[in-house]
């Protein structure tokens, strides 16, 4: 995976993150789940997950960052 690659995933998973919780019909669509997860109601345990969504893959970005890095370096030095 090149640097571009990685990038342009990580807008398009932001991008519909946030339009998921954005967008009026997504929202309406959400508002009709009925089950309760963890004592909530299925949108509001939709709005805590995105973040926590987000935050696991800025980690992963960052990983992944770190592992082309090393890998571009070692052809630089070579």
């Amino acid at each position: 995976m090149t640097k571009k690659a990685l990038y342009t995933l990580s807008a398009i998973i932001f991008i519909l993150l946030m339009a998921f919780i954005t967008l009026p019909p997504v929202t309406k669509m959400l508002e009709r789940v009925e089950p309760h997860i963890l004592g909530m109601p299925f949108f509001q345990f939709f709005l805590l997950a995105v973040p926590v969504t987000l935050a696991c893959w800025l980690i992963v970005w960052f990983l992944l960052e770190c592992r082309i890095e090393d890998r571009e370096g070692g052809k630089k030095d070579e």
